[in-house]
């Protein structure tokens, strides 16, 4: 019987052992559409986040370093923009709460600032927990209680309306955690390592998963369907994608500056319709990606 040569067979055991299993693909991933700003206007700089309204069907886009925020509709078509009359200052994250309002994190003053579009009102407010200056970094809505993460301490705080700290979600070793997301009932929080901490909404640690050191720069996380993380590594320019028990299953995307590549990626979301949202900070836009 003829021998395989060593390198087919060495790249047959990598397929086998070493790549994607079924079900785990990076090949149902496919690029839909960009978010790049007015399309006869001012581009995107710098773009930090993505907000997405499930009621009003569109896309609300963080542009920090232009100090304003972009809405598109659900197709991507640009709508308007928003700067408070020029009062915002480095805007970095954003939520709408049940009301209605703006919450926007502004960098530029250290702030969690309300903003009240129907009485053109803007109110910003300076967070305190146990006497030291909170720093937010992320931010997130539930219900009537805000979720934020402090760069400073690397804890996630509940907030009341009131915006009085009722719960803290700590990291166990002290080192802080880079990025949460609130999912089906779950506070998920990535350590700097890229190991996750899943956390019941009263605070209380659930579980905790190694994931397989796999991530350059773990900047970003999400939790897809059947509890499948999605890792979004800055420096490699690529999402990495890991079983429930954090095995590394798959990677995807390319570092790059033409369509579907990323440059300096800075923020992972999925959308209520299912698509998979890579804001672009490098490359001043939001790409998105279907099945």
């Amino acid at each position: 019987m003829k021998k395989l040569p060593f390198l087919i067979i060495f790249t047959v055991a990598v397929l086998l052992f070493e790549g994607p299993i079924p079900g785990y693909t990076a090949a149902t991933w496919q690029w839909l559409s960009s978010l790049k700003g007015q399309p006869s206007g001012q581009s995107m700089l710098m773009p930090s986040a993505l907000y997405c309204d499930r009621t009003l069907e569109r896309y609300y886009v963080v542009d920090a370093g232009n100090n304003r925020l972009l809405s598109f509709n659900k197709d991507g078509e640009f709508l308007n923009e928003f700067n408070a009359n020029g009062q915002l200052q480095a805007p970095f994250d954003m939520v709408k709460d049940c009301e209605g309002h703006i919450w926007v994190i502004e960098k530029g003053r250290n702030s969690l600032t309300m903003i009240d579009l129907e009485n053109k009102a803007v109110e910003n407010h300076s967070l305190s927990f146990n006497g030291q200056t909170v720093f937010p970094e992320r931010l997130e809505q539930v219900d009537d209680i805000l979720y934020v993460l402090d760069k400073a301490t690397g804890q996630v705080l509940a907030l009341g309306m009131d915006l009085k700290v009722i719960r803290n979600f700590a990291c166990r070793d002290g080192t802080g955690f880079v990025d949460f997301k609130v999912r089906n009932g779950f506070l998920w929080a990535m350590e700097r390592d890229g190991n996750m901490v899943c956390f019941t909404m009263d605070g209380k640690p659930a579980s905790s998963i190694v994931m397989e050191d796999v991530v350059r720069f773990p900047y970003s996380l999400e939790v897809g369907p059947s509890g499948i993380f999605y890792v979004l590594d800055r420096h490699g320019g690529e999402v990495a994608v890991f079983d429930p028990e954090g095995r590394f299953r798959y990677r995807f995307l390319t570092p790059g500056q033409a369509r579907g590549r990323l440059y300096f990626p800075i923020e992972l979301k999925f959308d209520p319709w299912g698509r998979l949202c890579v804001v672009e900070e490098g490359n001043g836009r939001v790409e998105i990606f279907k099945r």
